[in-house]
């Protein structure tokens, strides 16, 4: 070491600084595992639960013939992969409340006279509804009905090369006919999938960053305490910290909803008092979480930092961006416990389908739930806090 030339002043002062800069890193665990955690997420979220290919369209299936080439027909659909058959209806009318409701993305109906044409070869024509909410998933739906028509087709085609005489005669040039139409979005118009769910969007990046660091920033400032000596109940201030915001979260859907019917013509087919009642649910299940981390965060750094953290896996794992079926399944049981995927469902069902909120229960109560666990957790850990 003695032969080593000595560093100039200003060097050895900025390692100096250096030293001490990675040592309060190191001693600042949140941070740190800020710096480490959020490029793992990005790489996990980006390579393996985001995926743009459409896969396992939740179908109902109208079959008024129930027969073994009916049967034939519905084996085919699912081994496209894009279909994926969970409930089958007596009527139309029973699916199309089930497509409303959100419960599935297509209808298939099977014809009465579909047996009897097919043997006849007089062509079989099929009907698919789609819910175009999402236009990803109904261009995927139309491409992939497409593609299954012309290869029946084809086998048909090399079927009746085969046959000699009037027989041969009988069999139409293309048999198969696939009718796909498209509801509730029929120009397949980015706009009307985007603004519902922008909702949400701006209402999580909003509200839980603004209540964190309100109580954080209290507690830099010193006036925190100072709450904590008044005669109000520990509870009572929670509530009290986090009413303002719900009446600000009101406003920028009220912003946001007026600008995208203005701007972009985005309908509302359902109730405004279905879509308040929805969003009063998700505001509170934010703020209630935005209470939970301030309730562990030390500044305001960390708060924003934490708040970032919860905010990407929200935005990617919702269906917001990507179609929510195309994702693996333990990416969408994690998207399962975030509140905006609920909050996304009920948006886009009240807004471009016309759902109540009878027909959103099971989304209705997961954020119900959401919010009083979080209210919990809040609760206890601010006990912890001041005690």
């Amino acid at each position: 070491m003695s032969g080593l030339p000595e560093l100039p002043r200003p060097v050895r002062r900025v390692l100096a600084v250096v030293r001490k800069e990675l040592r309060q890193l190191m001693r600042d665990h949140l941070t740190a595992g800020f710096v480490i955690g959020v490029p793992i997420v990005q790489l996990a979220l980006f390579g393996y639960a985001i995926n743009q290919d459409m896969r396992h369209a939740r179908t109902v299936v109208v079959d008024h013939t129930h027969s073994s080439i009916s049967r034939q027909f519905i084996g085919a659909l699912e081994a496209t992969q894009t279909f994926d058959v969970v409930e089958y209806a007596a009527t139309r009318e029973e699916a199309q409340r089930m497509l409303q409701a959100g419960e599935v993305n297509v209808i298939v109906q099977i014809p009465p006279a579909f047996t009897r044409d097919f043997y006849r070869g007089r062509g079989m024509e099929v009907s698919l509804i789609v819910d175009a909410t999402d236009p990803t998933l109904a261009r995927a739906v139309r491409a992939s009905a497409n593609g299954l028509e012309a290869r029946l087709n084809q086998r048909v085609r090399t079927f009746a090369t085969t046959r000699e005489g009037s027989e041969a005669e009988k069999i139409t040039e293309s048999p198969w006919r696939f009718s796909v139409l498209t509801r509730y979005n029929p120009e397949l118009r980015t706009p009307v999938f985007v603004v519902p769910a922008l909702l949400g969007v701006i209402l999580t990046t909003t509200m839980i960053l603004m209540t964190a660091l309100s109580i954080v920033r209290e507690r830099e400032r010193g006036t925190f305490e100072f709450l904590i000596g008044t005669p109000v109940h520990r509870f009572e201030l929670m509530i009290g910290k986090i009413l303002p915001y719900v009446g600000i979260g009101l406003v920028q859907i009220a912003i946001v909803l007026g600008a995208g019917l203005l701007l972009f013509s985005v309908p509302v087919r359902g109730s405004l008092l279905a879509l308040g009642v929805a969003s009063i649910l998700f505001i509170g299940a934010n703020l209630t979480l935005g209470l939970v981390i301030s309730s562990v965060t030390a500044n305001q750094l960390q708060a924003t930092q934490l708040s970032f953290f919860f905010f990407l896996p929200s935005v990617l794992l919702s269906g917001f961006m990507f179609p929510f079926s195309a994702m693996p399944v333990p990416a969408q049981w994690l998207g399962q416990l975030l509140p905006l995927t609920h909050y996304v469902r009920m948006t886009r069902g009240i807004l471009l389908r016309g759902s109540g909120l009878g027909d959103l229960l099971p989304e209705a109560g997961a954020l119900t739930l959401f919010l009083l666990v979080t209210l919990a957790m809040a609760t206890r850990l601010f006990k912890k806090e001041v005690g």
